[in-house]
Formats: C-alpha cells, structure tokens, sequence
C-alpha cells in the first residue's frame, strides 16, 4: 500500500478526540491499511495486533469508531470489512484489494460514489498495487495526504493470502433445526429445507449474525460453533417466554390465524420482537 501521512488536523477531530487513546490509535492504523478507495479488513485478529491491544478491546474500539461515523462496517459472504468515509485524496492511482460494500455504505460520500462507479465500470477491483488507474482527485477533505506510489517490481512475488483467523463456522443448518423442533414445539415444525432457498439462507444469515455480531459492552454473542448454537437454544427459549410469539395474546383483524415459525424466528422482526420485546435483553 502507499505511504500516507496523517495529518494535524485528525487531532481537532471531535469524533476522534471523544475516543479513548487507544481508539484513536486504532484509528490511525485503520487509516494506514486501507486502500485507494478508503477499504479496509475489519478483522479483529489482524488489526489488534497491528494496534498491539488485545482482540476484545480491538472489537469494542472498532464499534466505537462505527458510532461516531469514523468506519462503517459491512459483511461480504463470510468476512467482515470496513469503510472510511470522506476518505478524500490526491489519488495517483485509484485501486481497491478489497471487495466493494453495500451502496448504502458509501452513497452520502459523492467522493467515494465516483470513486467506487469508476471502479466498477473498470472491473478493477482487487486488482494488485500499481495498475494503470489514475485520477486527478479532490482536495483532502478529510485528515490525509497521499504520497506518491512506489512502483512494484514486476518480478516481485505475489504474496499468499492468509485464511482469515476469525473466519464463521460453517451453519450446523440440521443442529439448528433440531433445537427449534425440541424447544419449540408448539410452533409449526420444518420440513422443507432447500439447499439455497429462502429458509436456507435466513438460517445462514441467523448464524452468521450470531458470530459476527457484539452485545451492548461490545462483547461478542459467539465466538465458536458451541456457542453459536448455545445461544440459539437461548434465544428459542427466551422466544417461548413472548404471548406474541406463543400466541398468548389476541392477533390483529385479518391476522388471527398467523402463527410464527422458524421463519419469522430468522428474519430481522423475530430477532427484534424476541430480543428487544422480552423480559430481559441478550
């Protein structure tokens, strides 16, 4: 990556001066590793070691920066990765070696929407430092300047990729299911379960929210396969405990034969009436 040079202005940053030392430092380092476009590997193992904190502390700083708008973070497949906004340079070469986020990431920051348009039109994302792509680019907006880029010796060696340490256990899709059937069974059971299909993927998408996603102090829900699947079996009992879900309480005209199911319990409304609507919160 090219050298950058972190200005005097970062310090007169309200954002970051409201984060304890150690986040600023994180921050610092973020800079340092993104790319081009202002991307980044949000991997809590490489940056906490790059910032020497320890991978808990390196979790809860990051969630501090994504809370004041310093990164925002987004999940492609399995991995997780990060966005600096007005992420604004002089740009000598414009390339990115990390796949591009959701549009609502970056469509606020008309910088980075031109940037990341260019890009995609180009299909040069991940193409390796020192491609053709230049730019003459704005004036930094932000607290950065870059330096000229190195040029990248033709005969160098590609360098091999390292499996992400902290990569999501595959989904124990039956072991899921199971619990659901022995927790729950007052609610209908599963007995479709297509590979890619819509009950497929929300289970998928319940799991890796699990593994990936941090309690209010910042902690993770589940680390592990053992702990993903022991907080699912929490999280279907914590559902027996809601009349809604349980159908204790009146439905609504034109709704009173709807029940929950496996379904609702995955999607995003289930896991907000279950955790947010319950007795106490997870």
């Amino acid at each position: 990556m090219p050298n950058r040079l972190v200005r005097e202005g970062l310090m007169e940053s309200e954002a970051v001066l409201s984060l304890p030392v150690e986040g600023r430092w994180l921050f610092v380092i973020i800079i340092l590793s993104a790319d081009d476009v202002g991307l980044f590997e949000a991997t809590e193992f490489k940056l906490a070691r790059r910032a020497d904190v320890n991978r808990d502390l390196a979790g809860k700083l990051m969630q501090m920066l994504a809370d004041a708008d310093l990164i925002r973070l987004y999940m492609i497949d399995t991995k997780r990765y990060g966005f600096i906004p007005k992420f604004r340079q002089r740009l000598q070469i414009k390339t990115s070696k990390h796949p591009l986020p959701p549009r609502a990431i970056y469509q606020d920051d008309s910088d980075a929407l031109n940037k990341i348009n260019e890009l995609a039109s180009r299909s040069t994302v991940g193409a390796p430092v020192g491609s053709s792509l230049t730019t003459d680019g704005q004036p930094p907006e932000a607290e950065l300047e870059l330096e000229p880029e190195k040029k990248v010796s033709e005969s160098s060696t590609p360098r091999r990729r390292r499996k992400a340490p902290d990569q999501v256990p595959s989904c124990p899709f039956e072991q899921i299911v199971a619990t659901y059937h022995e927790v729950l069974p007052e609610l209908p059971s599963v007995r479709v379960m297509k590979a890619g299909g819509p009950r497929h993927k929300a289970i998928a998408e319940l799991w890796r929210w699990v593994l990936t996603s941090t309690r209010n102090n910042g902690q993770r829900r589940a680390s592990t396969a053992d702990e993903g699947l022991a907080w699912i079996r929490d999280y279907f009992t914590r559902a027996r405990a809601n009349d809604f879900i349980m159908n204790r309480e009146p439905r609504g005209a034109g709704h009173e034969n709807w029940e929950a199911d496996i379904d609702y319990l995955c999607s995003e409304r289930g896991l907000k009436r279950v955790i947010e609507k319950t007795k106490e919160r997870t």
